[in-house]
Formats: C-alpha cells, structure tokens, sequence
C-alpha cells in the first residue's frame, strides 16, 4: 500500500495496522502501543455507560458506584491526546486539503451511518416497547428534529467523533499556534481558561481544546512520544494526580474540577499502560482492530440489555446481574459481529469503520 522510504504518518500506521497490511518493523512496533492502548481504552468507555436507571427496583448504593464508570469515562481525554499527537505529528497546510479529504472517509461518513443506524435502533426499540427498555428522554417530535438529533449524535455516544471533525477543520489554527513552543504552551494554557471559565456540555469542543492542543505540540515537538513509554516522572505525577482530580471533582462539581480531572487522566491511562506493559510485554493481537466498531455498536445493546434485565427480573439480583454481566456481554457481541463482519463483508466493514 505505501512503500519505503516514505515517511509514514501516525494515522496511516493505524489504518494498516488495522486492516492487517504488513507494516515495516521499526514502524509497527511504534504503532503496536497505540492499537493495544486504544482497545483497552475502548474497554473503558464500555464500562462507563454501564449506568441503571434511576427507578426503585435499583437500590440508591448503585448511584454510588458510577464513580467506577466515570473512571472508565475519562480514557476520552487520553483518546483526544492520540488524536491530536497522531494528526499534527506529519501535518502541514500542504497536506491539509487531503487530510479533510481523508477524513470525510474515515470520520464524516461512519459518523453519519452510525449515528443514523443507532437513531433507527432507538426509534424501532421505543414504537416496539414504549419506554420501557430505552430512556423517555428521546423523542421523535418530527422528521427535521430526527435528521438534526441524528447529526448531533444524540442516539449515539459518537459525539468524539463530531468533535474531532470539528478540530480536522479547523487545524489549520492548531498548527500554526503549535509550531513555535512557546507560543503553543501560551496557548494550551489560555484553552485550559476558556474551557474552565463557563461551564460547557461534556461533549462540547471548548472542554477539550486544551488537551487536543497539548496532542498537537507534542505531535509537532516530540514525535515519537507516543511511540515509546512515557517518561517516568510524567506517570508518577499522573498516578498521583488522578486519584486526587476524581476526589476534587466529586466535591466540586465545577469545570475547573472537569479540566484538571481531564488532563491527569490523559497522562494516567497511559502511564498505567507503560507500567503494565514493561511487565507483560503486550502484542498486538487481531482482536484490537475492531475498536471503533465496538465504540459505534456498543451503546444501544448495554443500554438496552441493562433495562431488559431489571424489567424482568424486578429485584436487587437483576440489578447486579445487569450492572457486572451486561457490559462484558456486549463486548462479546460486539467484538464477534465485528469479526464476522470484517471476514465475509470486508467491504462494507471497512466503509462502517471508515477503513476504506
């Protein structure tokens, strides 16, 4: 596909890492960190949304114990921390047509397809059950509200994928404020105070600015920081802080709380992968490839699974059952419909996973 000497960039090692094309060795080796850490990541982003209703079969305890799932949530900052790192780290304006180019393939159409096919999941699942089995919060008022819900990805947790479009666009402006250092930490900090001066939906762009902004400088200044364990005094620093930020931010509901919860878990997910890694020494293995299409498909079948379970069995029991089993469950479903799909449908599985 591509051919040495050539330089490879970040995004395209994963794209031949993922379809199972032949990388050169120095190349894949740098790759094979970001491939594993991304599923396990993605594993993380699963548990998050193992979250029961609050309804009065489902003891008050289990409110308490979304703690464990928002730990799983924060993989997001360490997500946007790759991206950025990934993209800038061969960007130039030059380049910049053919990345938004590339990115309508691999972003803008699996965004749409995903969301559209999560929206119809939600709309068949609530004229078949009521609402019994999905939240009473969505709602299909017209056909106009549908099409924009759908492109806002209120059926899906894809906004991610939104929000990094949002930043393909506009990379021209994270590049040019990168370039010089000094310039680029001035703005990494002034993103931090924007995103901490009002207080803006999880999902919005300006909370991430800051982070995304730090991938960028560390894309265009340290190349290969990814490629490698992070440096000891950064993960040191991380496992200190992140304990701390969660605390923080459970007492102080403020985005203040959000932005430094944000930024030690950046750098905690993947110190704690380098840790782990110097130990067990991971290999890639041909499961990691179906990461995004366990991220698109996973929602609406924990979602609804958990809801099925509590319905049925009316009783502390199903809560627990649906809470520990539904999650790992859905992995299963997922990751086997992924690997089904890839081997007799590699087309379509690609065009889905915006591999094409």
């Amino acid at each position: 596909m591509f051919h040495q000497p050539r330089e490879f960039t970040g995004y395209e090692e994963l794209i031949m890492a993922n379809k199972g094309k032949h990388l050169p060795d120095s190349v894949s080796r740098r790759s094979d960190k970001i491939t594993i850490l991304s599923f396990f990541m993605m594993l993380g982003i699963v548990w998050t949304h193992s979250r029961l209703p609050d309804w009065n079969v489902v003891p008050d305890y289990f409110h308490q114990l979304v703690l464990w799932n928002e730990i799983g949530q924060d993989t997001v900052a360490a997500f946007f921390l790759i991206t950025a790192f990934l993209y800038f780290r061969n960007f130039s304006i030059e380049k910049y047509t053919e990345k938004l180019k590339t990115r309508f393939y691999s972003l803008i159409i699996p965004y749409l397809i995903w969301n559209t096919l999560n929206a119809v999941g939600w709309f068949v699942t609530t004229r078949l059950t009521g609402n019994q089995y999905v939240n009473d919060s969505f709602t299909f008022d017209s056909v106009w509200h549908f099409v924009a819900d759908i492109v806002a990805s209120k059926f899906s947790v894809l906004w991610y994928v939104g929000v990094i479009i949002v930043y393909a666009v506009a990379s021209p402006v994270f590049y040019y404020l990168g370039r010089n250092k000094r310039v680029a930490t001035a703005s990494i900090i002034v993103f931090l105070i924007i995103g901490i001066s009002f207080h803006h939906p999880f999902c919005s762009p300006i909370v991430w600015m800051s982070i995304y902004m730090m991938g960028a400088y560390l894309g265009m200044h340290h190349k290969d920081y990814m490629f490698g364990h992070q440096p000891v005094s950064v993960t040191i620093v991380a496992l200190l802080a992140f304990p701390l930020s969660v605390w923080y931010s459970h007492m102080h509901d403020t985005m203040l709380a959000v932005n430094i919860r944000t930024w030690a878990s950046a750098f905690f997910f993947i110190g704690i992968y380098d840790v782990f890694d110097r130990i067990l020494h991971f290999k890639v293995h041909h499961i990691y490839k179906y990461t995004f299409f366990l991220y698109a498909t996973h929602y609406i079948l924990v979602h609804v699974g958990q809801r099925y379970i509590i319905v049925n069995a009316n009783n502390v029991a199903g809560c627990w059952l649906a809470y520990v089993l539904v999650p790992p469950l859905v992995v299963v479903v997922c990751l086997s419909a992924a690997y089904i799909q890839d081997k007799h449908l590699p087309r379509l599985y690609d065009i889905l996973t915006g591999q094409r």
